[in-house]
């Protein structure tokens, strides 16, 4: 005891329940396709914004660096004449 397929009506209505499935289906991939676009600019973004930050902490270690070492020669440079002649000399221009 098998349905009989060829009446029109059930062929219209498998047909149409055929196709709501279907248009769940479609309208769920776009959406999940969209929400992953969203995702990925987000990512995108929160990337760059680190990279931004480290740059500029890298930036203020490099400065931060630089004086230290420039603070440590010069006084590097007064001990030595401080020692030499107990008199500090000119620095040559």
């Amino acid at each position: 005891m098998l349905p009989n397929l060829k009446v029109d009506t059930v062929v219209k209505n498998f047909s149409v329940k055929t196709n709501d499935y279907m248009h769940v289906v479609y309208v769920s991939t776009l959406i999940r396709s969209v929400i992953s676009l969203h995702n990925l600019i987000n990512n995108k973004i929160a990337t760059k914004e680190i990279e931004t930050d480290n740059a500029k902490k890298e930036e203020e270690f490099r400065k931060k660096k630089d004086e230290d070492t420039r603070k440590k020669v010069e006084d590097a440079l007064k001990k030595a004449e401080l020692e030499d002649d107990g008199k500090p000399k000119e620095a040559p221009q």
